[in-house]
């Protein structure tokens, strides 16, 4: 007997039609069928999307699978705001349940233990760590910076009242209701009569369709390409959009529920494609400084819209390959040896060959060892902060003077703008004669 041998697509379509899809009415929405459906046809893609952080950004923590990066027992000790030292005790049981009891900082004798359930983090910034409260997850105070190996106060107000006692999260604090719209596919929400915000997804992390929408439509279609969305062929600002969903930072639409996109009045998620500002409303947390640069973290799709690659129509993946690349940052080309800037700039006769680039560096040409010259040295300046302050890149590309640092230094010397000139001069950013120094070095150079 001869089997019939199907095409992974039409294997596909043949199983979600056996599943009843085939009833759907022909106006129904496509539905989300998961990455590992679109892994059968393109497993190169799918196998490279599998080490990202898109994909690892959350993890369960099991018996079988122990994400946690860092030696879970003692206590720790943290403080934030008005609220008194408070101690955290992190017990890890035999059978690899991670505990962490809560203590009372008002009455030591009260205490609240939760189990962890899953990560958040943990491959190179910081990790966080989930509990179960009801139907929903909740983020505990705690965060390891991974860099500086420290713990530091996440949220602390959520879990303790400024006279140290204990409390629990406002239903409104909890993961579904603060955080899943960018970090779950398919997500939809409930708000139940008790003001909980109850979940369902089809994947935990960024799969493909986060990105591409939802496929069921494609597959049906034996993989037709109008079926699904290619954020390439949108209208530039909603490719940007597709990226700029999660990276940026503001709140939903009319009303400010949630913190990530999504149609409030009508409980309905970002759909690609549609202009992102009908869903969110910038918040983004920046410097007081002219160039209004970033201060806090994923806001790299609003550092963009402020840049000449933007004005340029330069897109996201242009630089960055979402489906997985070379380092945490995923980029298309090498970073450290300017290829990525040049396979564009070099077009550009200042930036034709090295001495072309020396001229506008005025600096030895040294991109690959001491950083000099090296374009994302000088126009990516490590601004904000995802664990530890510096720790993420400028995406406006704009120089950053140190009469700038300065400026800032002498109004408030607590709260400093790092400039173009200190990722290799730290010595210009330690105190008031370093930025004068910085100030003057830079003038010496370029004048202005």
């Amino acid at each position: 007997m001869h089997r019939r041998w199907f095409p992974p697509m039409a294997f596909l379509a043949a199983s979600l039609l056996a599943a009843g899809l085939s009833a759907a009415p022909a106006l129904a929405q496509p539905t989300y069928v998961g990455s590992a459906a679109c892994g059968l046809c393109h497993k190169p893609i799918h196998e490279k999307w599998k080490d990202t952080l898109h994909n690892k950004s959350q993890q369960e923590v099991t018996i079988a699978n122990d994400p946690v990066v860092v030696n879970w027992s003692g206590t720790v000790k943290l403080k934030a705001g008005k609220i008194p030292e408070v101690s955290i005790e992190l017990r890890e049981t035999p059978d690899g349940v991670h505990h962490v009891t809560l203590i009372d900082a008002k009455d030591p004798s009260k205490r609240a233990t939760y189990p962890v359930v899953r990560t958040y983090g943990g491959w190179g910034w910081k990790q966080r760590y989930q509990v179960k409260l009801g139907d929903s997850h909740y983020i505990l105070p705690i965060q390891w910076n991974q860099a500086t190996s420290r713990w530091v106060p996440y949220n602390l107000q959520y879990w303790y009242n400024e006279d140290g006692s204990l409390r629990v999260p406002a239903k409104t604090r909890s993961f579904e209701g603060q955080c899943a719209g960018c970090h779950n596919t398919g997500l939809q929400l409930e708000k139940t009569a008790a003001g909980e915000f109850k979940s369902t997804y089809v994947e935990l992390n960024i799969g493909c369709e986060k990105c591409h929408g939802p496929g069921s439509d494609h597959v049906r279609g034996g993989g037709a390409k109008a079926a699904i969305v290619n954020p390439r062929n949108l209208p530039f600002e909603r490719s940007l959009e597709v990226c700029g969903q999660c990276h940026s930072r503001g709140v939903s639409q009319p009303n400010g529920v949630h913190e990530f996109p999504w149609d409030d009045a009508n409980n309905t998620a970002y759909l690609l494609g549609q202009p992102l500002r009908q869903y969110y409303s910038d918040k983004g947390g920046r410097w007081g400084d002219p160039g209004a640069h970033s201060r806090q973290h994923h806001q790299q799709w609003l550092d963009f819209l402020r840049s000449k690659h933007f004005t340029a129509q330069v897109r996201c993946f242009d630089c960055h390959d979402p489906h997985g690349g070379p380092g945490r940052a995923q980029h298309v080309k090498a970073d450290y040896n300017n290829t990525l800037c040049l396979s564009c700039h070099a077009k550009d006769k200042r930036f034709a060959h090295n001495e072309a680039i020396r001229n506008h560096t005025k600096h030895n040409y040294a991109p690959e060892t001491r950083g000099t010259s090296r374009c994302s040295s000088c126009h990516m300046v490590p601004t904000a902060a995802s664990a530890e302050a510096g720790d993420i890149h400028a995406h406006d590309f704009k120089i950053i003077r140190p009469a700038v640092s300065l400026d800032m230094f002498n109004k408030d010397p607590k709260s400093v703008i790092a400039n173009s000139c200190n990722g290799c001069h730290a010595e210009w950013g330690k105190d008031k004669a370093g930025y004068e120094a910085g100030v003057t070095a830079f003038r010496a150079k370029f004048g202005n």
